[in-house]
């Protein structure tokens, strides 16, 4: 939480909610595969190959294709789900990439909320008051 006090006597406050994300199944960002044909694989983020892991970041692996085996169902479930796996885009060998569990906790930024003088306001009236005390 922030909160600053104008000299109006205003209040703001801001508060950011701090969400848990550490997680058991991510991506392994090491981890490096090339197939029996010479195709490198690796996980990508931002269009770019991956050298370190951010909870916030979304990971893919451009280089491989899911591709259907067929439909399972759960015991809980009524519904059917797809399974399959992932293969090379170009050859077709079926390639598993690397995944690894967090080592320690991992958060992220969540919700954003604002007050000015205990009251509850968009972020946009937030700012818009702001700038009308500097």
């Amino acid at each position: 939480m922030s909160v600053v006090r104008t000299q109006a006597r205003r209040t703001f406050e801001t508060f950011c909610d701090v969400v848990e994300v550490t997680s058991i199944r991510r991506p392994d960002t090491s981890w490096r595969k090339v197939d029996q044909l010479g195709h490198s694989h690796c996980w990508y983020t931002d269009g770019a190959p991956a050298d370190s892991y951010r909870p916030d970041h979304c990971y893919v692996t451009p280089s491989l294709v899911w591709v259907k085996d067929g439909e399972t169902f759960y015991e809980d479930d009524d519904e059917p789900h797809d399974v399959g796996h992932l293969e090379c885009r170009e050859c077709g060998e079926k390639i598993e990439p690397g995944y690894t569990a967090d080592t320690m906790s991992q958060h992220i930024p969540g919700m954003r909320r604002f007050r000015i003088d205990g009251v509850s306001v968009s972020e946009e009236e937030f700012r818009r008051q702001w700038d009308l005390q500097s």
